[in-house]
């Protein structure tokens, strides 16, 4: 749970105010009150009536409040911090001697903190206070006082325990019904009324948009934070979701719609945002497994350009030059040296600006890029009717001829027909019935895949230039890698072996040849 701390407020500094106009000789205390559930709240034990009864307290027995803690956190924490805090302090200002809870349980729950306070009162002779039940514990109590304290922590530290296991008990027990038993991660919203996980309609379309990223290489864990915020994604408060944010989300099978829960996976009953294929290709591309290209020592460009005078590969080289190293891109001259009239460096700097211009050319404006979103859907509907209409048709070709031969078989076990015809047309109606089951399965129905990486393509090439300028070399080559097969260099000009639909880019959108054959 969340912990707090609020010192000095209002009703504090009201307190003191009216302490010190009574008696000018009241003893420091300090007021610790704690809750560890919104039931508890319900129950009676809400901060503001544990605070209540501690003022309350401390004014009937002379006491002034120097400090105080409102906490929300479980007693049963290996490590309290509030709770460390507050004996901390109490231990380094000897001139506050008394410390106020609601009752035991508000305390401790568990040795180790019951441990602590007996060491204030005796190491540090500070008094314990309980102001719901009116009890003191200082040095100078008796032996019975100390045993019904130490029989108070130990009942409170059984019913955290019995509370502790209902509530795994509980939660296994969801997680067997296929109810996720924590709080719904990002792209839903735990419904508090039925207890079931939702989609959220207002983030579940950005994590759908992250994995789609994702899955194509093209992205960076930094790339892709940048354009889901870009986006309008936010974070709970709203800020900007993190690199290492976004890795956790990308590699959490619950959005596919499995889940696990202490170390087991279930299959959940909430509706998957994305397939477990997507998710598949997604975890290759975190891990490691899709790398579209090679690259040593931090040369990020290598692999991709070729020399444009003897077709050798160019490669990168670090070398020193007045106190700092750079990097230089040059062919590997394994054909020799002839005809490269010793140009060929290219500094990496300058290189990078070199591809600007390439990337310029197939970064599309937002009105290009949705008019071809719009003909890409328009010609989607205009193939799948086209295509169902050529199935439907051959379909009913297929069961009339299958009815003829039917009525065949009939005549000729009924005697009406001879041998000779009887052979002659069951050949001709199974020649008909091959060749419209041919014509069937060789229909030509364009998948959902191209569609898909059609729209892709053509949101990516809105913004192509933008991610290149402000993305670092190993982005810039990811990028340069999914437009082009390879680049050609010649002297101090790059030529570029664009990829489809790029290559069509370049050619204007007056070209023909936008779709499938």
């Amino acid at each position: 749970m969340k912990t707090g701390f609020k010192e000095c407020d209002e009703k504090l500094t009201e307190f003191n105010i009216k302490s010190e106009r009574g008696t000018r000789n009241m003893e420091k205390a300090l007021l610790y009150i704690r809750v560890s559930s919104k039931e508890q709240e319900k129950e009676g034990y809400s901060l503001d009536a544990q605070e209540k009864l501690g003022f309350d307290y401390a004014f009937r027995n002379n006491l002034k409040i120097e400090r105080k803690w409102r906490i929300s956190e479980s007693a049963w924490r290996e490590e309290r911090s509030a709770f460390n805090q507050m004996i901390e302090y109490a231990k380094a200002h000897s001139e506050i001697k008394h410390i106020i809870f609601d009752i035991t349980d508000r305390m401790a729950r568990n040795d180790f903190d019951k441990l602590k306070i007996y060491k204030l009162i005796h190491n540090h002779n500070k008094v314990i206070h309980f102001s719901r039940t009116n009890k003191m514990l200082n040095e100078n109590s008796s032996s019975d006082d100390e045993f019904m304290l130490d029989m108070e922590v130990a009942v409170a530290k059984k019913m955290s325990n019995d509370i502790s296991r209902k509530t795994k008990m509980g939660m296994l027990e969801k997680a067997e019904q296929g109810l996720y038993p924590s709080n719904a991660p990002l792209g839903y919203k735990n419904n508090l009324i039925t207890g079931l996980i939702e989609e959220d309609e207002r983030t579940a379309p950005f994590i759908k948009e992250a994995f789609s990223l994702m899955s194509t290489g093209f992205y960076s864990l930094k790339m892709l934070a940048d354009k889901l915020y870009d986006d309008g994604l936010r974070g709970r408060t709203n800020n900007r979701i993190g690199e290492s944010s976004l890795h956790h989300f990308l590699g959490n099978s619950f959005y596919y719609g499995v889940f696990k829960w202490k170390g087991k996976l279930y299959q959940g009953s909430h509706t998957p945002l994305i397939t477990k294929d997507l998710f598949g290709k997604v975890r290759n591309v975190l891990t490691g497994n899709f790398h579209p290209y090679s690259n040593r020592k931090n040369f990020h460009f290598n692999n991709m350009i070729i020399c444009g005078v003897c077709g050798c590969k160019v490669l990168g080289e670090e070398k020193r030059k007045k106190g700092k190293n750079y990097i230089y891109y040059h062919c590997t001259f394994s054909k020799g040296r002839q005809n490269h009239n010793g140009n060929g460096y290219i500094r990496e700097e300058k290189l990078a600006i070199m591809f600007e211009e390439l990337i310029k050319m197939v970064t599309l404006d937002n009105e290009k890029a949705e008019w071809l979103i719009e003909g890409l859907k328009e010609y989607k509907r205009n193939n799948l009717e086209l295509q169902e209409n050529r199935h439907s048709a051959l379909k009913k070709q297929h069961a009339k001829v299958k009815n003829r031969l039917s009525k065949l078989y009939d005549s000729k076990f009924d005697g009406e027909i001879g041998e000779e015809i009887f052979s002659t047309k069951e050949m001709e109606y199974q020649n008909q019935i091959a060749g419209i089951e041919s014509q069937m399965g060789g229909i030509h129905v364009i998948g959902c895949d191209f569609f898909e990486f059609g729209y892709k393509t053509f949101e990516l090439s809105k913004m192509l230039y933008s991610q290149y300028v402000r993305a670092n070399y190993e982005d810039k080559a990811k990028i340069l890698k999914f437009i082009a097969s390879n680049y050609t260099l010649n002297d101090v000009s790059l030529c570029p072996t664009y990829k489809k639909p790029f290559s069509i880019i370049t050619k204007g959108l007056s070209h023909t040849n936008w779709l499938p054959r």
